[in-house]
């Protein structure tokens, strides 16, 4: 279905606002980005440390019930892994952004 000229326009005038200021559209995405990664890294360490201390307690009572922490210490281990990798590709893909943003200013400066 095609856009109507208002919604055209509207389309437009967002992207010469992003162009005019292309630190935007990182801003909105690292909000965004970081809320959701932050909450399931920190759950995903408190599941692992969880785990663990339950492997162990359970060790005790049986080996059975020990297994099973120790699976759900090796899921957490893996989320915790998957976030922090996306973290770092994220940080890893806005170095040339800051390194441009940092030229910009040091030539505005001059």
């Amino acid at each position: 279905m095609p856009l109507s000229e208002e919604e055209q326009r509207i389309l437009r005038q967002i992207e010469e606002q992003l162009q005019a200021d292309p630190s935007f559209a990182l801003k909105v995405n690292t909000r965004s980005h970081q809320g959701v990664s932050r909450r399931r890294l920190v759950w995903s360490i408190l599941a692992l440390i969880a785990s663990l201390a339950v492997a162990i307690a359970a060790l005790q009572i049986s080996a059975w019930l020990s297994f099973l922490a120790f699976v759900a210490m090796v899921v957490s281990g893996v989320v915790l892994e998957r976030e922090l990798t996306a973290r770092g590709r994220d940080q890893l893909s806005r170095i040339p952004d800051e390194l441009r943003r940092r030229a910009g200013r040091s030539t505005d400066s001059h």
